[in-house]
């Protein structure tokens, strides 16, 4: 199967970059890699510069024919509106990090200082003066690191989430991918059928005109292929819903057309199930984003508890004054230091913090188990959806449709030659076409399990 490149280490060597590439450059891009810790966040910012890329205009792009797989999955790494508003969010998130551990900002005050009001002369009095100042607040020592490590953990969470998003994006771009491919071929096999039963109807009206034929087996000719038509409208139906789910996804113009879809088949073998629920810990993005989300939580508990300590207001200030008679430090100027201290004493609110906190942490850490639950019970049925595929698949196409097409060829020969009557040889044509379909639809079924798979189990496995 062609597929899209892993996330790489190529997107952690330019994040640093902020410079736009061209059009042609992003839509080679390969996909950052699974990454931990703040390598993730680097390459989120990376990310970030792909949610601003605006895809090119669909008269200036080309959709090739046939449809690839390959084609489809690299569009939507820059096209899908979901893909991209993860990206933003995650970009997001990585900006809050350093908004988290900064302190506030220091404040410069003037005051003009005891100034009579009788005639408003600095030169009055020795305590007048011009006097400038700063201040600064200071919260409780841990109070800021905790709240910056809370803030990373959120944005590694969001970057993961990314991840997340990108293999969700794949499975969905390559189902319905492979659903347009199963809606053609169904057309294609309907018509043929449509074509054959034409066929059929034909040398049923031929015996019948020579008298060694029957106008019931005319009729029964004539039900079978109205039905065939109606189901070839159905077929069609199923075709534009298809396409309209890919250009949806690959954020197409609603007027395209889109071509026949590559082959179907795809040989990939198929992965073992333990390690897959081994390491799901390891393999899942969203598992290894909700494990961040807690440490998040985690934090957040410090900062409820950190907050219901004293913070300082720290000021500085010098008067600038002017020599004035009497004045016993000659004109000097004056300097002042001074502290503020917050007193937190309304324990039953820091408490109440504290508490909700808390509670808030229980909530990430069952989300955390009951994600991993579900994510180990999806993983064991999407496995199976892929085993009873790929079986089905394999003897449709090595069993049933050759057999069923020996049968079609020994009953029309049998019927033109009077050995068996007209509803046997059209039971053949129709198991031939049940046939065919199902080993189409078995083929497509296998390629949507494993795109699943893949996107449950959190990393490619083709």
């Amino acid at each position: 199967m062609c597929q899209a490149a892993q996330p790489g280490a190529s997107l952690l060597r330019l994040a640093d970059s902020e410079t736009l590439r061209t059009s042609d450059e992003k839509m080679q891009e390969t996909r950052p890699a699974r990454c931990a810790g703040t390598a993730t966040i680097v390459a989120c910012g990376f990310l970030g510069l792909l949610a601003a890329t605006t895809p090119a205009p669909l008269q200036a792009q080309t959709v090739p024919s046939p449809l690839p797989l390959a084609w489809c999955l690299e569009r939507a790494q820059t096209a899908n509106p979901q893909l991209a508003a993860e990206v933003a969010a995650s970009r997001a998130a990585a900006a809050r990090v350093d908004q988290a551990g900064a302190l506030d900002d220091p404040r410069i005050a003037y005051e003009a200082s005891n100034i009579p009001v009788g005639d408003f002369d600095f030169r009055s009095t020795a305590l007048s003066g011009h006097q400038l100042g700063i201040r600064q607040k200071l919260p409780f020592p841990g109070l800021l690191a905790n709240r910056r490590e809370g803030a990373r953990a959120a944005a590694e969470a969001t970057a993961l989430t990314v991840e997340d998003r990108t293999l969700l994006t794949d499975a969905a771009v390559e189902s319905a991918w492979a659903e347009l491919g199963f809606a053609q071929r169904a057309l294609d096999i309907t018509d043929r059928n449509i074509e054959l039963l034409r066929q059929l109807a034909s040398i049923a009206e031929t015996k019948y005109r020579v008298g060694t034929g029957l106008q019931q087996d005319v009729l029964r000719a004539q039900v079978e292929l109205t039905v065939l038509l109606e189901e070839r409208l159905r077929r069609e139906a199923s075709i534009e819903s298809a396409g309209a789910r890919l250009i949806a996804l690959l954020d197409l113009s609603p007027e395209v057309d889109l071509p026949r879809t590559g082959p179907l088949e795809d040989s990939a073998r198929l992965p073992a199930l333990e390690p897959l629920l081994s390491e799901l810990e390891q393999r899942s993005p969203r598992l290894r984003a909700l494990s961040r989300r807690v440490e998040q939580a985690r934090r957040l508990v410090r900062v409820a508890e950190l907050e219901g300590y004293p913070d300082f207001d720290l000021g500085l200030g010098y008067r600038v004054r002017k020599r004035v008679s009497g004045d016993p430090v000659a004109g000097d100027d004056f300097l002042e230091a001074g502290v503020t201290i917050r007193l937190p004493l309304y324990r039953a609110k820091w408490r109440a913090r504290v508490v909700e906190r808390k509670a808030l942490l229980r909530r990430q850490e069952a989300n955390h188990r009951g994600a991993r639950a579900q994510i180990a019970a999806r993983i064991r049925s999407t496995f199976a959806a892929l085993v009873r595929a790929n079986s089905a698949a394999a003897l449709l196409s090595t069993g049933l449709v050759p057999q069923a097409e020996q049968s079609l060829q020994s009953s029309r020969s049998g019927y033109e030659v009077g050995r068996i009557d007209f509803p046997s040889l059209l039971g053949s044509q129709v198991r031939l076409l049940n046939a065919e379909l199902r080993r189409v639809r078995a083929i497509a079924d296998r390629r949507q399990a494993f795109s699943a798979l893949e996107a449950t189990s959190g990393e490619k496995l083709r």
